[in-house]
């Protein structure tokens, strides 16, 4: 009889905000091969990361507390007690998960210090518009030809990398963000609609965090000219006080919903008829994967990463970015003709299926950790 021995995995982030990226990381471990791989997350002791510490506690991974790590030098001397921890701890695989190319740095410099033997970074979004100074530009060229491998959520930021920060591309790999799909696609909770004040009216639903990257004044700038439906926003966020300012000045306070911070996602997109979501730019968006999981047609914007998503027409819409009246032209679209929402929704329910798996996507990156810990 043989036994295997599973090997200790850490995951880093240095995010204090539960949001697309976040979950994606915990997506990961929760359909991780627990029998071949034992995780532990590493979090920094700060103000704001109570949710991804209890999201760890639901999934029994254990947490290790540093300091944090801010990009300066400040962060670079704190660096030295990760690899402290690194040392003593041991283990086999190191993966950063990383909301900007420049995020995680410092970790992984130190996992590399600490000779940690596989150590990935998985890079979930680069802003749109941004470009680093000439200084940080080197040094993640510098670490990129220290760290293993980089997990890119789209061939986008894949090209990126390479194209634009100069990485490696020969270390570069596309593995898309996951979506638990038997989560999705159950019956709507009786009276949740009702709930929404949407009983009678078409329901339109975005969940995201509010914030500019998101692109929802164009959502509210489209509600105006969609006076029969109502908009339910599922998310908290820097920009819920303006937006609801904005909706105010534009008439449509009484046929949006504020729903803040929602754990009933699944119900919510149940009860929907339309997911939208406007984002001006992405990684490998798990709203959208979650919508089309879900049944539901989804409109969003034409942004890369996205349409590697989506294919326009089939199954979903794709508008401009920043353009409302394209977006209300797609909504009304969808909303008015139920074939046309019932193929998209199909789709997409199809493609989630078939392509973006949890499990299927936590095997393929374990089975590179096992090819970059195979070629040493």
């Amino acid at each position: 009889m043989s036994f295997t021995v599973a090997r200790s995995t850490f995951y880093y982030t240095d995010s204090r905000v539960l949001g697309g990226a976040e979950n994606a990381m915990f997506m990961l471990l929760a359909a991780l091969d627990r029998d071949a791989w034992e995780p532990t997350l590493v979090l920094e002791e700060a103000v704001g990361t109570e949710p991804l510490r209890e999201r760890a506690a639901a999934l029994q991974v254990p947490v290790l507390d540093v300091a944090p790590m801010p990009l300066g030098l400040a962060g670079a001397r704190r660096a030295i007690g990760l690899s402290r921890a690194l040392r003593r701890h041991r283990p086999t695989v190191f993966h950063a998960h990383m909301s900007s190319p420049v995020a995680c740095k410092w970790a992984l410099g130190a996992a590399i210090a600490s000779r940690v033997p596989a150590v990935l970074g998985t890079v979930q979004v680069i802003s749109a518009g941004y470009v680093p100074d000439r200084s940080t530009l080197l040094q993640l060229r510098l670490l990129s030809r220290r760290v293993d491998r980089y997990l890119a959520v789209s061939a986008a930021i894949a090209a990126e990398l390479s194209g634009g920060y100069g990485w490696p591309p020969e270390k570069i790999e596309v593995v898309y963000n996951a979506v638990e799909t038997d989560r999705f696609g159950g019956p709507a909770p009786p009276g949740l609609r009702s709930e929404l004040d949407a009983a009678d009216a078409p329901l339109v639903l975005t969940a995201a965090r509010l914030s500019d990257q998101k692109g929802l004044p164009n959502l509210l700038e489209a509600a105006a000219r969609l006076p029969g439906a109502v908009f339910a926003l599922a998310g908290d966020g820097p920009e819920e006080a303006p937006l609801r300012r904005l909706a105010e000045r534009l008439g449509v306070a009484d046929r949006v919903r504020f729903l803040g911070r929602r754990d009933d996602i699944p119900s919510l997109l149940a009860a929907c008829d339309v997911f939208a979501l406007p984002s001006l730019y992405e990684g490998s968006s798990l709203a959208v994967l979650e919508a089309m999981a879900a049944g539901r047609a989804v409109v969003s914007s034409a942004i890369p990463g996205t349409d590697e998503l989506i294919e326009d027409g089939h199954s979903g819409l794709l508008v401009p970015p920043g353009d409302s009246e394209a977006l209300a032209e797609a909504l009304a679209r969808v909303l008015e003709d139920s074939g046309l929402r019932s193929s998209l929704a199909a789709a997409g329910r199809e493609r989630a299926e078939r392509e973006f798996g949890s499990v299927p996507a936590a095997r393929r990156v374990a089975a590179i950790y096992e090819k970059v810990l195979t070629d040493g």
